[in-house]
């Protein structure tokens, strides 16, 4: 099971080739610098402790991984086994965990292609304020945050945001990135591409179904089709999106709010269920046990 976050002093894993310790030291003083408690391996080992399962212990009680990428990387056995942990752990517990840091050229392995990542040019601030930032905004979306399920369809060449869009109803929040100059409208495209919102649900041939609507807010209000920094939303803003589920069947169309129990609605209640997980259950976060 994985550990309880430490949103005051979250703990971090360094995972890097032996060529990139230099480098690796440095983040992990910036890092500490900012209140980020920092597991470089050896030098985190504790005296006469085996340092496999010390390896181990670390990657289990951290809540972040950063996987620093250089040519050195390449063929290293431990890098291999730690990033590839850290892959499994973030899709099994479907959080936010791995985050990849370039330190040349080198293509980062191809499972994590299509992940952003930073490229550090030796700017150990810069690398250690962009993490903490995203981790503390993780933090200040009071929800689980996943990655979004599908990479997000933006231009290219546009400078690009990162949100998180947060469904309360779920107690979840997904990271979208979005070019900075969107409007409202192209938000709303974004985000349902990003996060694979169907329009539709259905059953038995297309009789028993549920159609979903959705909304962007930030606070109280919808986001208006007005550039994002006219309206308050900029990199690490949390928007919430409201759902909005209406059921229909054999003998009409029935509004339902969502999860709002007491309604009436064409479809019964274990139907309902089965739909709303069909349609959505990949944004679900994933429950212990």
């Amino acid at each position: 099971m994985p550990p309880t976050a430490h949103p005051d002093r979250p703990r971090v894993f360094l995972s890097f080739a032996g060529d990139d310790r230099p480098k690796a030291v440095l983040l992990a003083e910036e890092l500490r610098a900012r209140g980020v408690d920092t597991f470089v391996d050896a030098q985190s080992v504790r005296l006469g402790e085996d340092f496999v399962l010390a390896i181990n212990r670390a990657l289990d009680e951290s809540d972040y991984y950063v996987l620093l990428w250089s040519k050195h990387c390449d063929d290293r056995p431990f890098v291999d086994a730690e990033w590839t942990a850290a892959f499994c752990r973030e899709l099994a517990g479907r959080k936010a965990f791995l985050f990849v840091v370039r330190l040349d050229d080198a293509e980062p392995p191809t499972l994590l292609a299509t992940r952003k990542y930073l490229d550090a040019q030796d700017d150990w601030t810069m690398v250690a304020d962009v993490l903490t930032a995203t981790w503390s905004a993780d933090s200040a979306a009071s929800a689980t945050v996943l990655p979004a399920p599908v990479p997000s369809a933006v231009d290219g060449g546009r400078p690009l945001i990162s949100l998180r869009v947060r469904n309360r109803a779920l107690a979840v929040a997904h990271v979208v990135d979005v070019p900075a100059d969107s409007t409202g409208r192209e938000l709303e495209d974004l985000v349902r591409v990003a996060l694979a919102l169907p329009e539709e649900e259905t059953r038995f041939g297309g009789t028993l179904g549920m159609r979903f609507h959705y909304r962007l807010k930030t606070g109280d209000d919808p986001i208006p089709d007005l550039p994002l920094a006219q309206v308050g939303v900029t990199d690490g803003s949390v928007v919430d999106i409201e759902v909005r589920m209406e059921t229909f069947g054999p003998d009409g169309t029935f509004a339902r709010s969502t999860f709002r129990l007491g309604e009436s609605t064409a479809v019964n209640p274990a139907m309902t269920r089965t739909l709303v997980h069909s349609a959505l259950g990949h944004l679900f976060p994933r429950r212990p046990g």
